[in-house]
Formats: structure tokens, sequence, C-alpha cells
């Protein structure tokens, strides 16, 4: 197993001193720590490690704890993140749509503990109100994500500043897509130099397009026409750039109107020209499964409380956002057998079940000491884990819609400042 290699350890140290001594925190506990995180204490979170490893008479204290941590470095969760991806994609059993992966981009914002050292890393940003009163600022950063709707797989991420365009943040992620790849994006990617770096890598793509945006779009949404191939030339603003990085000076996209059950339009613009092949009600479907993304996101933050960060510094914010993708692709590939079993009879009568994800994460990290440490098979552990996972399933009910409320600066600087808990 790779964890348990010195090549491993060596490579994911800070200094060639580093757990080179037998404490009490050495870098197994601090790396099964980081990854068991919880909105409990981190003292707790530490008592209850070194309890279930039957070391109750060398208990270690939170402050030993955030001095280990800085020796590991979060490119360690990042590497095993990486193998696992692969392991999934290897053998080409995913699923697809006309043999396309669908990849969902998307970025969340994330707000981070008040420290001068994360405010250097990822900046400020200033709260207002509709009066324009100064009413101080925070740390933010965006989280921003390649996601295999389909497969709930995290394919790409990059932490970035929380002030900042997007594409931009996307751009040097392109090169990993693979010509099998549709990307499906929200109106926040819409823009000419982004669709100008696509066009120029034959990258496929489906975005959705704002109400107010390119003349041709403008003129397509009051025609009749639901389905229509346009050509858009680079906006005079764009062409310097456009010029400089030799990228097309005009683009085909074509458009798509769909009908959302509220009754309104949505433009969709597209690669795929082939109509025979890709209908309008494809495109609905598809830009629905972008919603996957959105969910991944929730998971994130809402049963994995990534917003619960266990320290201040800029590498423990790393540590706990790399640790939380790593531990979520591996719940996703450990429960997909079991859903695949749970599923395999089933009445086309009866709805779909999935395993249920505050059991499977909490297994997954229960176990994680015996993945870690345990002298069991892996094989055995994965036999465990599966019975875990089958103990309580939930139905899956499609087309369910869950109101969105937009929240304020304000409101939301107020929340986390005040009312929410936080776990440092």
């Amino acid at each position: 197993m790779k964890f348990n290699s010195n090549i491993f350890l060596e490579s994911h140290r800070k200094s060639p001193k580093d757990f080179t001594r037998n404490r009490k925190l050495g870098f197994k506990e601090v790396f099964c720590l980081i990854l068991r995180k919880s909105v409990k204490s981190v003292q707790i979170n530490i008592n209850e490690l070194m309890i279930s490893l039957g070391k109750i008479n060398s208990l270690a204290t939170a402050s030993a704890f955030s001095q280990a941590r800085n020796k590991l470095k979060h490119t360690a969760f990042i590497e095993l993140n990486d193998d696992i991806r692969d392991i999934f994609y290897e053998d080409n059993l995913y699923k697809r749509f006309h043999d396309l992966r669908i990849v969902g981009l998307d970025g969340s914002k994330i707000i981070l503990p008040d420290s001068l050292e994360i405010a250097n890393e990822f900046g400020l940003i200033s709260i207002g109100n509709k009066t324009g009163n100064d009413l101080g600022s925070y740390s933010r950063l965006t989280l921003l994500c390649f996601y295999d709707v389909l497969n709930n797989i995290e394919i790409s991420s990059s932490l970035n500043k929380g002030a900042g365009f997007e594409p931009n943040f996307a751009l040097p992620h392109l090169h990993k897509l693979s010509k099998n790849d549709l990307l499906v994006c929200d109106r926040g990617f819409v823009g000419y130099p982004f669709f100008a770096r696509l066009t120029d890598l034959k990258q496929d793509y489906l975005i959705r397009f704002p109400k107010s945006t390119f003349k041709e779009v403008n003129g397509f949404l009051r025609s009749s026409n639901d389905d229509q191939i346009v050509k858009i030339n680079v906006p005079s603003k764009h062409s310097k750039s456009i010029k400089l990085n030799k990228l097309p000076k005009s683009i085909k996209i074509r458009l798509i109107k769909v009908i959302l059950p509220t009754g309104e339009i949505e433009v969709l613009g597209t690669s795929l020209f082939d109509k025979n092949k890709f209908t309008i009600k494809d495109f609905g479907y598809l830009y629905n499964k972008r919603w996957g993304i959105e969910t991944f996101f929730g998971k994130l933050k809402g049963r994995l409380s990534l917003e619960n960060f266990t320290g201040k510094s800029a590498e423990s914010i790393k540590q706990d956002i790399w640790s939380t993708i790593f531990i979520s692709n591996l719940e996703t590939i450990l429960t997909e057998e079991t859903e695949d079993e749970i599923n395999k009879n089933r009445s086309e009568k009866l709805l779909p079940k999935a395993v249920n994800k505050s059991i499977s994460f909490n297994a997954i990290k229960n176990k994680s000491l015996d993945l870690l440490y345990s002298k069991k098979s892996i094989n055995k552990i994965l036999i465990e884990l599966k019975t875990l996972f089958k103990l309580n399933t939930l139905v899956i009910r499609e087309n369910r819609n869950i109101a969105r409320h937009p929240t304020s600066h304000t409101k939301s600087y107020n929340f986390q400042k005040r009312i929410r808990k936080h776990v440092f």
C-alpha cells in the first residue's frame, strides 16, 4: 500500500527531518486526524483516535497536533486522490451519454477563518450594504471543480482567491479534459475568450446563456426557431487579446431553446452540431445533470462540514479541503458496487436506491483506522464496509426541485460570525 511506503512519506513532508523520531503524533496519526475531521473539537478527535489505537496513556494535545500537521504537506491527499481516480477510470466501464463523459464545471465560495496568513494567501472580500457603508471584510476562496456528474467523481480542482473570474481559473485545467468529455457550465462561464479557447482546443461544451448577452443570442431568443447554428464574431473589447493568443476570431455555436417546468425559456449553446445524434430533449437532460456539481458542493459543505476548518494557517486550509475531496471520491468508489447490487433485481415499478451518505461517510472515517493500521486484509475490510453501507439505504426520487433563496453578503457574514459553529 503506497500510504505505508517511505517514498510516500518522504514526498509529502516539509523537511527531511520531519516524522523521523518516534512521537505521539506521527505521519499516520496526523494524516488520519485530518481525514477524520468533523464538527467535534480537535481535542476530542485526538482523544478518540488515540483511544482507538490503544494509546490512552500517551494522549496528545491540540497544540501538539497543530505543530505536527505543519510537517505534513497537503499534496499527500492530492496524490492519493489522483490514484483512486485513475483506478476508477482504468477499466473504462464508467457511465457515459452517447460515449461522452459529462463534466460539470463550477466554482463555490468558501468562507475562511480570520487570520493574517490566510488573508495574504487568498485575499479579503469587503462587505457592504445598500447604503454603501463599509461593514468590514473577511477571507474567502473560490473552489473550482471539474466534476463527472454521471459517476459522481471529482476530476480536477483548484483553490483560488475569493475575488476573481471563474473562467480564468478554469483555463489551466482544460488540457486535462479528453476529446470524449462534454463540458457543462452555467451562465457564469459565458464569454467570447472562454468559447474561443474551447473551440481552439476542440473541446465540446454545453453552456447556458444569460438573457442579455451576444446580439446573435438575443436575436435567436426573439425568433421562432428553437434550434439554430449561429456565427459569433469576436467583440472589439476582446480582439486584441484574441489575436495575441492566436485564438479564432469567429466561432460557430449551436443554440437551443429549452422550456423549463416554470414555462421560462432558457437558451443553451453547444459545440455538438449533429442534430440527429443530439436532440433538443438530450440537451435539456444534459444541462439538468449539471446539478450534480451543485450537489457535490452541498455534500462537501453540509455532510462533510468543509467550512469547519481545523486550523488557521493556509496549509491547514489546504489539508482540510483536499482531504475532504479525497474522502468524497473514495466514498463514491467504495459505494458504487453496493449500489449496483441493491438495484440489480429491482422491479421497474420500484424507485432506485442509494447508500445513505451519513452512514457511508461515518463508516469510511471509522474504518480508516483499519485501512491504515490494521493487519486485516483489504478485502475483509471492504466486505465489512459493504455490510455497513447496506444497513440504511435511501430511495432516489428524480426531478425534485428545491427552491433556492439567494443570501445577501450581510446575512451570510452575520451567520458565519455570530451563529454558525466553527471548529478550530
